[in-house]
């Protein structure tokens, strides 16, 4: 994300969205960090959108996965409940990917396993392109809904064709 040029993550941040938690780039942590959480959960109840990077796992209660002292997947609802939409930003997020890979001692499970009630918008890659995470997000504020998906949950928008159906190589 924020390698991305158009536009540049400069204006993405500081003139079109309000990143309240990013465990990368925030200056906050521990405690302080988990306040922003409830924070945001209460101050945009029914308005943000939740962005999230790697999936769950479930087994032995998500123990696998501690964060700020309690399982991720727990905090993932615990967001996600208040959420206009979730974001799967990457193939672990949106598919399960390694770690959800057989024998996958951990159950580890793609976002749309846990989250069933809302809606999931996937952007697989690993790391996932810059400008279709910056894109995804400038049509979000712009036209103030979620774009139309393809039947994998993918933004048709970037995920309508493929690459190979356009290159002039491919009848040779």
């Amino acid at each position: 994300f924020i390698r991305s040029a158009h536009p540049l993550i400069k204006d993405v941040l500081l003139s079109m969205i309000s990143l309240d938690y990013d465990d990368t780039i925030m200056a906050a942590a521990g405690h302080q960090a988990e306040a922003i959480l409830e924070e945001t959960r209460a101050k945009y109840k029914g308005r943000y959108v939740l962005a999230v990077e790697g999936n769950p796992p479930l087994n032995e209660g998500g123990m696998f996965c501690i964060d700020g002292g309690k399982p991720f997947v727990e905090k993932l609802r615990w967001m996600a409940e208040e959420a206009m939409a979730i974001i799967a930003w990457g193939t672990c997020a949106s598919w399960g990917c390694v770690q959800a890979a057989k024998p996958n001692p951990t159950g580890a499970v793609p976002i749309d396993k846990v989250i069933t009630n809302k809606p999931i918008i996937k952007v697989p890659g690993c790391p996932p392109i810059a400008e279709i995470m910056s894109g995804l997000l400038t049509f979000i504020i712009t036209f103030g809904k979620l774009p139309e998906l393809d039947r994998q949950g993918r933004p048709k928008m970037f995920y309508s064709e493929r690459i190979h159906d356009k290159c002039y190589r491919r009848s040779h």
